[in-house]
């Protein structure tokens, strides 16, 4: 029976090649990009869901309530770890974890080598403890190892990077910071990709604590807050989070009342949350929002839905060609269930070939997924959860395409399907297809306006002024384990006499960075913290020109190694109920509360300090050479590798130990909006694929109505209609269906991609023309498509559609 049903299957597959071919080609694009899609959202979500602890592991955040908003840090403060053992109850393990880079001086005895300087990028400081949260995978010694200062854990990659080889690197010594003489304790297998606990080396972290002057990193500062220093919690199978929040709060309550001028408060993050929480960094690794894996996810749902849309209106359209094959199998005693299993077969057929075919795009295609998502480019396709997702795919299609068709053949009466009397009601009319067309015109204008949108936002971010300049912007970070002393300006001063450089400025940081230093302050010779949090920068008297930075009043300030003079942002100047920026020059403010109190010398105008997603923050400019950790300089147009080379060569020769690392500060911008540009990309993708698979739609229906009117056509081309006549006939009822989508689209369109826009700050805005740019684009595919089909029918000798009459 089953070999029989393929043959048929087989038979009617070949006998109606066109559309069977149609019919492969709009799944295969459909569970193509389904495949694509699940492979990044399964990605996404299986982030550290290979800890077999993850669901008893939390994290202690922070967030401050000021009188105009929440503020909200990953990061406690040095003392809280040791402070948290004492006051918690119910708390199986409570580890510390600190992220920094570390500089790593090898001895050239042991390496062989002349290179033996390395910054390590993620080294965790932590306890011997950590493996009871996390699973660590140890190949050589043991993490008991941590419980000593300058003990030391390499993975395997960064083991083999340091001394060759990671069974050459077991019991090494190595020197942190060039200072601190360490020793190699353990080597641990590399973590997966999808963790946002990847570590190069875990350092004891009570190496930390005998130097905190080397970190910069005071045990006894509670008031001191960094997003690095961490601490993470692993509770009883049994355990309560939210118990352990109210001791969370009672203990905020306990060390924190009255301190500062925010309500603070801690609370636990689970582990499972880290990947998605927005509010809070990871302490390495990436972040999503949960709102792009939806709409990821959702995007493969329409585009499967959009292409079984076009396989049940080709089925249907060949319906009545069929009728008398049904018919006869009827009248030999075939029942309706044998019919149904028969076209079930056929689509099963259809979809099995399509997802195979599917399965080798997508293994092509593979290597590009990285382009437009946060993928290694190792990710593997073929995968047991992958499989069982194919499988599902291949059901769920061959159900959803199939079933309309089969019920539909299935009830056709013999009598009248050998007699060629099929009329349209009987294969459910066309109001089903024509709603099932509009379904996918809607799907597709709303991925046309939110890529329209998406694309229109980025390109205003790319080309937004940022309140300074950005362009032939080159920069490094400077050594943060050396001294800041008179080297620094012997750089400087080599740099500013290179022909190719036209300014050098020293600071803790360019205009535009993921910094986000922030301090409590006095103001206006007034002894109370001021209501609100400072962001702060620290550059020299060069640092406004040298980026372009313009004033609203006053002048920057001048040369200094310390805290003397400052500068502000119009923001600050506002808040600070300051009526004209010019009111502000002359006033005093304090950093932290107390001594010194520096003069305001100027307003500077706003800039961007972070990505454009964040408002202006209120701002202090000031000089401080201890907290310089950035040379920045504007290259001249003319400049090229050769400059590049000269710098880098200056860099060496002042710091002849240390690694560097330059880049262009446009460069560093547009990577704040890398999660964007993708999806923007992906919009761009999965919108044209929406217009192909609709206009593949549009093409089974509009054959279908060319079926079921061929008399009609003659009849009128006989009586003298002409081809125009007749294909505005055929075509007229596409308008309204593609005018029907618009209006359902467009206030779709309108509320998603305003929901989007939302996490920007600086938001495009979206002009009416657009959405009639996306309509007026919507009927031309549907006249182009459509039109291509009527007028073949319109051409067609109206002597064989009235044969048989």
């Amino acid at each position: 029976m089953w070999k029989i049903y393929s043959k048929i299957a087989w038979r009617n597959l070949k006998k109606g090649k066109r559309v069977a071919l149609i019919n492969i080609f709009g799944l295969t694009l459909g569970i193509t990009a389904a495949f694509l899609l699940f492979t990044v959202v399964s990605y996404e979500l299986s982030y550290d869901n290979f800890q077999s602890n993850s669901d008893q592991i939390y994290r202690v955040v922070t967030q401050d309530e000021y009188s105009d908003g929440m503020s909200y840090t990953p990061g406690v403060s040095p003392p809280m770890p040791e402070a948290l053992k004492a006051d918690l109850s119910g708390i199986e393990a409570i580890v510390p974890v600190v992220n920094s880079s570390v500089f790593v001086t090898l001895d050239e005895a042991v390496t062989g080598s002349g290179e033996n300087n390395f910054v390590i990028e993620d080294a965790f400081f932590t306890t011997a403890d950590y493996p009871s949260l996390f699973d660590v995978e140890v190949l050589a010694g043991n993490l008991n190892s941590l419980n000593d200062p300058g003990q030391v854990a390499l993975t395997e990659t960064e083991a083999k990077k340091l001394f060759g080889t990671w069974e050459n690197a077991f019991g090494k010594p190595l020197l942190l910071s060039k200072r601190i003489e360490a020793s190699v304790g353990a080597i641990v297998a590399d973590l997966p990709d999808n963790s946002n606990f990847r570590f190069d080396m875990l350092v004891s972290y009570k190496t930390m604590e005998s130097n905190e002057e080397i970190f910069d990193t005071y045990f006894d500062e509670w008031g001191s807050f960094g997003s690095n220093f961490q601490v993470y919690l692993k509770l009883p199978e049994v355990g309560n989070p939210a118990q352990i929040n109210q001791q969370l709060q009672a203990f905020a309550d306990k060390n924190y009342k009255d301190r500062g001028t925010s309500k603070k408060s801690f609370f636990l993050q689970p582990m499972n949350d880290i990947h998605f929480d927005t509010r809070f960094d990871p302490i390495s690794g990436e972040m999503i929002r949960k709102a792009t894996i939806y709409t990821l996810a959702l995007i493969g749902v329409f585009i499967l839905l959009m292409a079984s849309i076009n396989f049940v209106n080709l089925s249907t359209a060949q319906a009545i060609g069929k009728s008398k094959e049904v018919g006869i199998r009827k009248v030999m005693g075939g029942s309706r269930g044998q019919v149904v299993f028969q076209s079930f077969g056929e689509t099963f057929m259809v979809v099995f070939i399509s997802a195979t075919i599917s399965t080798l795009a997508a293994t092509i295609l593979l290597p590009y997924l990285s382009k437009v998502a946060e993928v290694p480019e190792t990710i593997q396709l073929i995968t047991p959860t992958f499989l069982l997702f194919s499988v599902a795919i291949v059901l769920g299609v061959t159900l959803l395409s199939g079933l309309y068709p089969a019920l539909i053949l299935s009830g056709f009466q013999p009598i009248q399907a050998l007699k060629n009397k099929i009329q349209v009601a009987q294969i459910g009319g066309v109001s089903l297809r024509r709603s099932l067309v509009v379904l996918q015109f809607v799907i597709a204008q709303v991925l046309m306006i939110a890529t329209v949108i998406a694309v229109k936002q980025m390109t205003e971010i790319q080309n937004a002024d940022l309140g300074f300049s950005k362009e032939a912007v080159y920069y490094f970070d400077l050594p943060s384990d050396e001294p800041r002393d008179g080297r620094l300006d012997v750089l400087k001063q080599r740099l500013e006499a290179n022909s190719q450089i036209k300014s050098v400025s020293i600071s803790s940081d360019v205009p535009s960075s993921n910094n986000n230093w922030a301090s409590n302050f006095w103001f206006d010779d007034k002894r109370e913290d001021v209501p609100f949090m400072a962001s702060l920068k620290y550059g020299d008297a060069d640092y406004f020109d040298n980026y372009g930075l313009q004033f609203a009043a006053g002048t920057g300030f001048s040369e200094s190694d310390t805290l003397k003079e400052a500068v502000i942002n119009e923001t600050m100047a506002k808040r600070l109920n300051v009526a004209n920026p010019e009111d502000a020059v002359g006033k005093r403010i304090t950093i932290g509360g107390g001594e010194p109190w520096m003069r305001i010398t100027g307003v500077v105008k706003d800039f961007a300090q972070n990505s454009l997603r964040e408002e202006v923050k209120p701002f202090i400019i000031a000089t401080e050479r201890e907290s310089y950790y950035v040379m920045g300089m504007k290259l001249d147009s003319s400049a090229g590798q050769q400059t590049l080379a000269s710098i880098e060569e200056e860099f060496k020769n002042i710091y002849p130990d240390a690694i560097y690392s330059g880049e262009f500060l446009d460069e560093t911008i547009a990577n704040f909006y890398r999660r964007e540009n993708q999806l923007s990309l992906v919009y761009k993708v999965f919108a044209v694929l929406s217009i192909v698979i609709s206009s593949i739609g549009l093409y089974g229906l509009i054959s279908f109505l060319v079926g079921q009117k061929l008399k009609e056509i003659g009849i009128r081309k006989v009586l003298g209609a002409s081809i125009s006549q007749i294909t505005f006939l055929l075509s007229k009822e596409f308008i309204y269906l593609v005018l029907i989508a618009c209006v359902i689209a467009l206030p779709l369109g309108y509320y998603l991609t305003d929901q989007w826009l939302q996490n920007f700050s600086y938001k495009t805005t979206v002009p009416v023309g657009l959405y009639v740019l996306v309509m007026l684009v919507s009927l031309l595919i549907t006249a182009a498509t459509v039109g291509f089909r009527a007028v073949k029918a319109a051409l067609d000798n109206p002597v064989d559609s009235l044969a048989d009459e």
